[in-house]
């Protein structure tokens, strides 16, 4: 079966976010399943030269150029900052970056899908030939963005090809969409359309898997086929030592959207102010582009407790795997606790990072849901503590804990075996082949 991959985020671009997709085009053709990869490149995004040799030879990849304007002005507003913080702020400034910030939110509420528009109607064309020439069976989309849906689902429409959308992330249901209600209501209504010509959807969570079967009914079938970890990347990793006695609490990639590292600051000062006795000193890694808002609150912790907070940028994926299994203990922030109406969405929140963490043997601090999706694999699957994220005196309890307990040797992992991408790969060209048939009738 010849399949239509469509995945904006792609070798070389770095980050979480290409993994998936990468990951399924490595193996599916193990399994009965060519995959034709439709992407994005973006000179703009960080990149991770790396990953692009894990693209297997018969693989073809066609890449469509595009850079989000949000993109390129938060650039300009990122190296303009020096200047601007060199100037004394004034009203008038204040009024200005009022307007402009103002002007960003109405240009992104005004982008639809999102602010990936742009290129999925300039890949529209490029994927046409690639169902004619490729003699394509099945489309399969990933998202975020869901400028990949909107091109899946056209697409489909117009030549009638079964369409299998993977949901990485939720849309409208996310607690990090911030577009305006106006803009809520009409893209809720864009993707139940969508959905309507889906063959069938794949998410990440179980509850999410719940969530979308409750809502598609029995005509469209949802499978769970989480992220996972690929048992190569750990082969003959580079040895870090880190030689100054200190415990290393290390957190790998961003904080993005709700998720805000303010909560766990002021409970590692909690912690300082009455450390564990006998413990080592603490130090948290943060490893990766955390972006230029949380630079403040991160300078004023340092200024109070210096030495204690380790910044490194982005590192390529197999450097990063290799400060996971040197790290004493492994970070995981899983959302920004119960909101609302979005209660339900963090609970099921399930980050990427978590089936590596897992492989990487070492004891997991989950700040999230005490009773979501993720803690209960950190329960069932690691050595490891759960505190709920918005609890600054429970996490404080959290670390005394973690500080006072023996060093443990690295997990077997045996267990975890069932989050092996190839395995999960296996899975997802079962439910695609079952989606073709169906669709066949």
């Amino acid at each position: 079966m010849n399949m239509l991959q469509i995945a904006y985020h792609y070798p070389p671009m770095g980050g979480a976010g290409v993994q998936r997709a990468l990951k399924f085009s490595k193996y599916l053709d193990q399994f009965g399943v060519h995959p034709v990869v439709l992407a994005a490149h973006d000179p703009g995004y960080v990149s991770d030269a790396s990953l692009a040799t894990e693209i297997p030879a018969g693989v073809t990849v066609h890449r469509i150029e595009h850079r989000p304007v949000l993109q390129r002005v938060m650039a300009w507003r990122a190296n303009a900052g020096p200047a601007a913080a060199a100037r004394s702020p004034s009203q008038a400034s204040a009024s200005r970056a009022w307007l402009r910030d103002t002007a960003l939110s109405t240009y992104a509420a005004l982008r639809f899908p999102d602010d990936k528009s742009g290129w999925a109607r300039n890949a529209l064309q490029q994927a046409r030939q690639l169902v004619r020439d490729q003699r394509i069976d099945l489309i399969f989309s990933s998202a975020p963005p869901m400028s990949t849906h909107w091109l899946a689902a056209r697409l489909a429409r117009e030549t009638g090809l079964p369409w299998v959308a993977d949901y990485r992330d939720l849309w409208t249901d996310n607690p990090a969409y911030a577009a305006p209600g106006w803009r809520r209501a009409f893209d809720q209504r864009c993707e139940s359309a969508w959905l309507k010509c889906a063959a069938g959807v794949v998410t990440v969570t179980p509850s999410w898997q719940q969530r979308f079967a409750q809502r598609l009914g029995a005509a469209c079938p949802v499978a769970f086929i989480p992220n996972g970890y690929d048992e190569a990347d750990f082969a003959a990793l580079p040895a870090l030592n880190h030689d100054d006695g200190a415990f290393r609490l290390v957190h790998t990639g961003s904080f993005y959207g709700p998720r805000d590292p303010a909560t766990l600051l002021d409970a590692i000062d909690r912690y300082l102010g009455a450390p564990a006795p006998g413990a080592k000193s603490l130090r948290l890694r943060l490893i990766g582009n955390m972006g230029h808002r949380f630079d403040a609150p991160l300078a004023r912790f340092d200024a109070a407790h210096p030495n204690v907070i380790e910044r490194v940028a982005y590192l390529p994926h197999r450097d990063a795997l290799a400060e996971m299994v040197a790290a004493d203990a492994l970070l995981l922030v899983v959302g920004a606790g119960p909101i609302g109406q979005h209660t339900a969405v963090v609970a099921g929140t399930l980050p990427g990072k978590i089936f590596e963490y897992l492989r990487a043997g070492r004891p997991i601090l989950l700040l999230g849901d005490e009773q979501g999706d993720a803690a209960r694999i950190v329960r069932d699957h690691a050595a490891g503590w759960v505190a709920d994220e918005t609890q600054p005196a429970r996490i404080a309890e959290a670390l005394r804990t973690m500080l006072s307990a023996p060093a443990s040797e690295p997990l077997d992992g045996g267990d975890v075996r069932r989050y092996e991408r190839r395995e999960l790969t296996r899975q997802l060209a079962g439910f695609l082949h079952e989606c073709r048939e169906r669709a066949r009738g």
